[in-house]
C-alpha cells in the first residue's frame, strides 16, 4: 500500500458519488487529471506494458480508480475487485500520484504473475518488499535528501524493510514484530526479484 502508505485502500463508502467527494468534486477531477498524467510516465508505462505481457492488460477507466480513502493512505491494490485505489483527497501532487500508481501497479503486476494470496502474510510482506524496492519509495535522493536519513549503510535495504512493515501493519491485524519478522524471513529472495526489471531501476 502507498502511504502517507499500503496493499488495500479503506474507500470511504458513499451512498452516491458526488459531494462532498464525486464526479464533481475538485478533488476527483485533479485526481483523474493527474492520473492522466501519470500514465505517460515512463515507469507506469512500462509496467503497463509488461502486464499486458502477462495477459493482464489494465482498463485505465475501470481498473485505475480515484476515489476517497479514509486513514493517511495514498492509494492501494483492490485484489478482490482488481483495481488500483488512488486516493483522491490524499495524493498531494502529480508527482506523488505516479509514485503511488508505480507502487500500486508492482502489487497488480504480482497479482498477476504470481497468484499471490494477499491474507498470507509472508507472501503480502514479498509483493511489499517488491514494491518498495522497485517503484522509487527508497531511492536515494528520497531517503538522503528529501527525508533527511543520511549516512545510511545499504540504505536501500534498510528502506525497503522499513516501508514493507509499515505496509504490512496498514492492512494486517498484527503487531509490528509480527510483520518484521515476515518481512526477515523472505527479504532476501523478495529483494532479490526484479522483475520485470532487469535491474533496481535508477
Amino acid at each position: 500500500m502507498a502511504e502517507q502508505e499500503s496493499s488495500e485502500a479503506e474507500r470511504i463508502n458513499y451512498p452516491a458519488r458526488h459531494g462532498p467527494f464525486g464526479s464533481d468534486n475538485k478533488y476527483h477531477v485533479v485526481c483523474e487529471k493527474w492520473k492522466n498524467y501519470a500514465i505517460r510516465s515512463p515507469y507506469v508505462k512500462f509496467m503497463l506494458e509488461s502486464m499486458k505481457k502477462l495477459g493482464c492488460e489494465v482498463n485505465i477507466e475501470k481498473q485505475l480508480v480515484c476515489e476517497p480513502c479514509s486513514g493517511k493512505v495514498l492509494g492501494g491494490f483492490d485484489s478482490r475487485a482488481s483495481q488500483i485505489v488512488l486516493c483522491e483527497n490524499t495524493i498531494y501532487s502529480p508527482g506523488c500520484m505516479k509514485d503511488v500508481l508505480t507502487h500500486e501497479l508492482i502489487h497488480a503486476y504480482d497479482h498477476c504473475r504470481a497468484h499471490v494470496d494477499w491474507l498470507n502474510i509472508h507472501h503480502l510482506a514479498c509483493s511489499e518488499i517488491r514494491a518498495a524496492n522497485l517503484s522509487g519509495d527508497c531511492f536515494f535522493w528520497k531517503e538522503n535528501l528529501a527525508r533527511f536519513n543520511f549516512g545510511l549503510k545499504q540504505h536501500q535495504q534498510k528502506c525497503v524493510k522499513d516501508r514493507a512493515v509499515k505496509s504490512i501493519l496498514c492492512v494486517m491485524d498484527v503487531d509490528e514484530n509480527e510483520a518484521r519478522n515476515a518481512v526477515d524471513t523472505v527479504f532476501d529472495s523478495c529483494f532479490a526479484d526484479l522483475d520485470p526489471f532487469d535491474r533496481i531501476p535508477p
